[in-house]
């Protein structure tokens, strides 16, 4: 059912929808922000950036961003991106209130809007656990084109299908570098190196395949203290190491990446090893948690070599902690696990619980540290919307399945609970669930009405997502890939296009942001890689321009002023505005 809020009504129109919404099971929530409250005129979701070629990407010769970790420069003021750069919003549509933003602490009243939720009970009480062909754990290293059911799709060769056009767009196309005056260049590439022991090591490679420069792709990113972690999937052959380093800070915009925590881990068909590393995340015991797919040759004869696996390292000493394969009950078919946050509560770090994302299977595990034990749960919310599945970027077209994709975790509310947000990445919509719904497999399968979506679709059309991290105060920051955009959300307001801001947007540095996420600092960064991910995959990659970037931004100094700043007071809109973008 779908609740609707009646402008002009009485009490009698509210106190149903209010009736529902103790029934959920969520006993506090914001402001409302529905149709009769306050939204921002200004801050509606943007139109997709001219098309560009792919092929035809300015260097970064010209390259302006002021950092103020470099060159001291006050980092400026950031201004709505659908506005110049000397526009001024005016004092009727942006007030902000007179307490400071938060700091270090986490406020003490923290709330994420939970509402205009649209249950569907019937819907919840269906068996959701559809898919029961789990991979044979006795022979895991399977055939690359396994003997499917009829009813059975090889998720694999769906996804990389060669059912793609590219239309190179008009070179009349503006190209704009600049992201942004949050956004900072920190580092790019127009393909990858290692730090080898030797040139004679480095050719030597090269020479037997080992090492293919332009067939390595970073995916992933994490930073802490001094390092960025930077992940490299085996999505091809010659990539001779998945998961590796960078300095936070260098003079070097091009550095060479150190593999983690060192060549011996990454000796491919050693499954004590790192096999093909997608994502990665800190917590906050400083520990390295890995998700490692075990997949490798993706895109072209997909190979599960190894179990995945979830690899637990201490960063003070770089030194394993654990290690714990997925049961092979937990594994489909065409599994491809490739995201994963971790949840510590007090300070407790023995009891930590990890949360990782099936975006091919459509499923999520979760992982009890203090136990070793895992379990898989599948709800039709991880699904991909087919309505949602058509990508368009810079001319190249192309259909995408993924379910479940985009995972970020609330601070703790007042109720001493935290929320996870997730998302499919062929998806305009959000959805939510509270973590106490997935504490143990039996509370998951007898809570499904507790996963809900959240307010309304982000865009009308072209409002993938890839990650979404949140910060401190309860601000999401999330990847718009087919928009060349990083957006946010105050997860206080109610999620509608109107609600969502953007702090930075590129057709040229923020082709396809790919992973985001929040560093450990007091005052928090928001680090973004954008990777040019589907020219890679479907072979427009031109390896003479810069393919890579890592990108920067202060929490704060991105969404001051706007309607994700926290203290940010949403006016009222017009009557005649579309809410639709």
């Amino acid at each position: 059912m779908i609740f609707r809020a009646v402008m002009g009504t009485g009490m009698a129109s509210v106190m149903p929808w209010l009736v529902t919404m103790s029934l959920l099971g969520f006993r506090e929530f914001a402001e409302s922000s529905g149709p009769t409250a306050h939204i921002s005129q200004e801050l509606e979701a943007p139109p997709p950036l001219p098309q560009l070629s792919p092929l035809d990407f300015v260097s970064p010769s010209s390259v302006s961003f002021n950092d103020p970790a470099f060159d001291n420069e006050e980092t400026p003021v950031h201004v709505d991106c659908d506005f110049p750069s000397n526009h001024k919003p005016s004092n009727a549509i942006i007030h902000r209130a007179k307490e400071k933003p938060h700091g270090f602490q986490i406020d003490p009243n923290f709330a994420p809007n939970l509402q205009s939720l649209q249950p569907d009970n019937k819907k919840n009480e269906r068996n959701l656990d559809s898919f029961q062909n789990g991979a044979n754990s006795n022979n895991i290293a399977q055939s690359s084109k396994p003997n499917l059911q009829p009813n059975q799709v090889n998720q694999s060769e769906r996804f990389f299908a060669p059912g793609h056009t590219f239309k190179p767009p008009k070179e009349s196309g503006f190209k704009d570098e600049y992201a942004g005056p949050a956004m900072h260049l920190a580092y790019y590439w127009k393909t990858i190196d290692y730090e080898f022991d030797s040139d004679e090591d480095r050719n030597s490679l090269i020479y037997s395949g080992t090492f293919i420069p332009e067939n390595n792709l970073p995916l992933g990113l994490e930073i802490w203290k001094d390092k960025i972690f930077v992940s490299m999937p085996r999505w091809k052959k010659g990539i001779p190491a998945t998961l590796a380093t960078i300095p936070t800070k260098s003079h070097d915009k091009s550095p060479k990446l150190k593999p983690y925590p060192d060549w011996r881990w990454h000796h491919l068909g050693n499954c004590q090893g790192l096999t093909s590393v997608f994502r990665m995340q800190i917590d906050e015991c400083d520990r390295l948690w890995v998700l490692d797919s075990g997949k490798i040759d993706i895109t072209d004869d997909p190979l599960q070599i190894c179990p995945p696996t979830i690899f637990v390292f201490d960063l003070y000493t770089d030194e394993l902690i654990r290690a714990y394969t997925l049961p092979h009950d937990q594994i489909k078919e065409d599994s491809l696990y490739s995201n994963i946050v971790v949840d510590v509560r007090n300070g407790d770090c023995d009891r930590a619980v990890a949360y990782a994302a099936d975006v091919w299977r459509f499923g999520l595990i979760v992982y009890d540290f203090h136990n070793d034990s895992s379990f898989r749960i599948q709800h039709h919310y991880f699904f991909p919307d087919p309505l949602s599945s058509r990508y368009n970027l810079h001319g190249l077209d192309f259909h995408w399945t993924d379910g479940l994709f985009g995972i970020a975790l609330t601070p703790v509310d007042v109720n001493n609970e935290k929320t996870m947000f997730f998302h499919p990445m062929s998806s305009f919509r959000e959805f939510a669930v509270p973590l106490s719904a997935l504490r143990d497999k039996k509370a998951a399968e007898d809570s499904p009405e507790k996963f809900v979506p959240v307010g309304k679709p982000r865009a009308k059309d072209y409002g993938h997502s890839s990650g979404s991290t949140i910060d401190r105060n309860g601000v999401m920051f999330f990847n718009m890939v087919t928009r060349d955009s990083v957006w946010c959300w105050d997860t206080r307001k109610e999620y509608i296009p109107q609600n969502l801001g953007v702090i930075g947007s590129s057709n040229v540095s923020l082709v396809f942001p790919n992973d985001i996420r929040m560093d450990h600092e007091e005052d928090q960064n928001v680090w973004i890689l954008s990777n040019k991910l589907p020219m890679y995959l479907y072979g427009y990659m031109n390896k003479d321009e810069v393919n890579f970037r890592i990108l920067r931004a202060s929490a704060k100094e991105a969404v001051r002023n706007t309607v994700c700043d926290p203290n940010y007071i949403v006016p009222e809109s017009l009557p005649s505005y579309d809410v639709t973008c």
